[in-house]
């Protein structure tokens, strides 16, 4: 019999502020997902990507954006779904995320019921 504990899923939450850190967590959490909160992409690029099966991060941030971020996601872990989020939306950065693989791209303030159906999808179909 294995008395391994069965482990939730871990969804990295990549956003330079602190409040939409905290409610995306909280989003996650009302799921049964763990949320891992990072405050910039530097941060996040330390961690072990194998651990997650999906990034919601946003794309202004000091340092390194989503953009960068999503670029090393996608020479490092190709099949981690990424989530970019901004608060500025358009035609230009939008295109950089579609040319860099990113799964969404979310305009800010993002419903919190299509973030919960993406990251449920995610989980039910197989892609993570």
């Amino acid at each position: 019999m294995n008395t391994q504990p069965i482990s939730k899923p871990i969804v990295a939450i990549v956003d330079d502020e602190d409040g939409i850190r905290a409610g995306l967590s909280t989003l996650m959490r009302s799921i049964d997902v763990k949320p891992e909160a990072f405050a910039s992409a530097d941060a996040f690029l330390e961690a072990d990507l194998a651990r997650y099966v999906c990034v919601l991060s946003d794309i202004q941030m000091p340092g390194r954006s989503g953009i960068d971020l999503l670029a090393h996601v996608g020479k490092n872990r190709p099949e981690l779904p990424v989530i970019l989020m901004t608060a500025f939306p358009d035609e230009r950065v939008r295109e950089q995320a579609r040319a860099g693989g990113a799964y969404r791209f979310l305009a800010k303030p993002c419903d919190p019921d299509m973030i919960v159906d993406l990251i449920e999808g995610l989980m039910s179909s197989g892609e993570v």
